[in-house]
């Protein structure tokens, strides 16, 4: 009898909802502005992983893709990534350098479901179309990649037409 309750209460501690989960090596975005900043330094996108606390689909995004993407270091020259949690009480620092509240960062970008990835330049502006929940897991990986891609070559378009529009400026001089 003693081995049956001692069974029980393993397999209630095991199978219990609030046992924790594997602590994800995505790390929590608090200051877009300083994260910007480094972005702007290493010349890559910020994949901005938009969730909340008891997400699922957030969870299995982060245990499937971006805990693997992390892990294999081949994306660490390519882009930066975050999580942003939106619960109440959740705030950041935007890349103004004014802190408000995550939900209302998020608003910002119009994300209405969690996960939503977007993909930013250095300055917060959308630099790819975001990735809005998980339509397929097999093929994530696939679309963020085209993202992040996109993501780099939007900014490498801004980036050359602004240096463009410097020399131009200089010539006129």
């Amino acid at each position: 009898m003693h081995q049956i309750r001692l069974l029980t209460a393993v397999w209630l501690l095991v199978a219990s909802p609030f046992t924790t989960a594997e602590e994800s090596l995505l790390k929590q975005a608090s200051d877009m502005h300083a994260l910007g900043k480094i972005a702007e330094q290493k010349r890559i996108p910020i994949l901005l992983m938009v969730s909340q606390e008891h997400c699922g689909y957030c969870e299995l995004m982060k245990q499937e893709v971006l805990d693997p993407m992390l892990l294999s270091e081949d994306y660490t020259e390519q882009v930066l990534m975050r999580e942003l949690l939106i619960d109440p009480g959740e705030s950041v620092i935007n890349f103004a350098g004014r802190r408000q509240t995550a939900e209302a960062f998020s608003d910002g970008y119009s994300v209405w479901v969690t996960p939503t990835l977007l993909f930013l330049d250095p300055q917060g502006r959308q630099a790819a179309e975001p990735i809005l929940g998980i339509n397929t897991i097999d093929f994530l990986l696939f679309y963020i990649e085209d993202a992040i891609d996109s993501a780099k070559s939007t900014m490498a378009t801004k980036s050359h037409s602004a240096s463009g529009r410097l020399e131009v400026l200089q010539f006129l001089r």
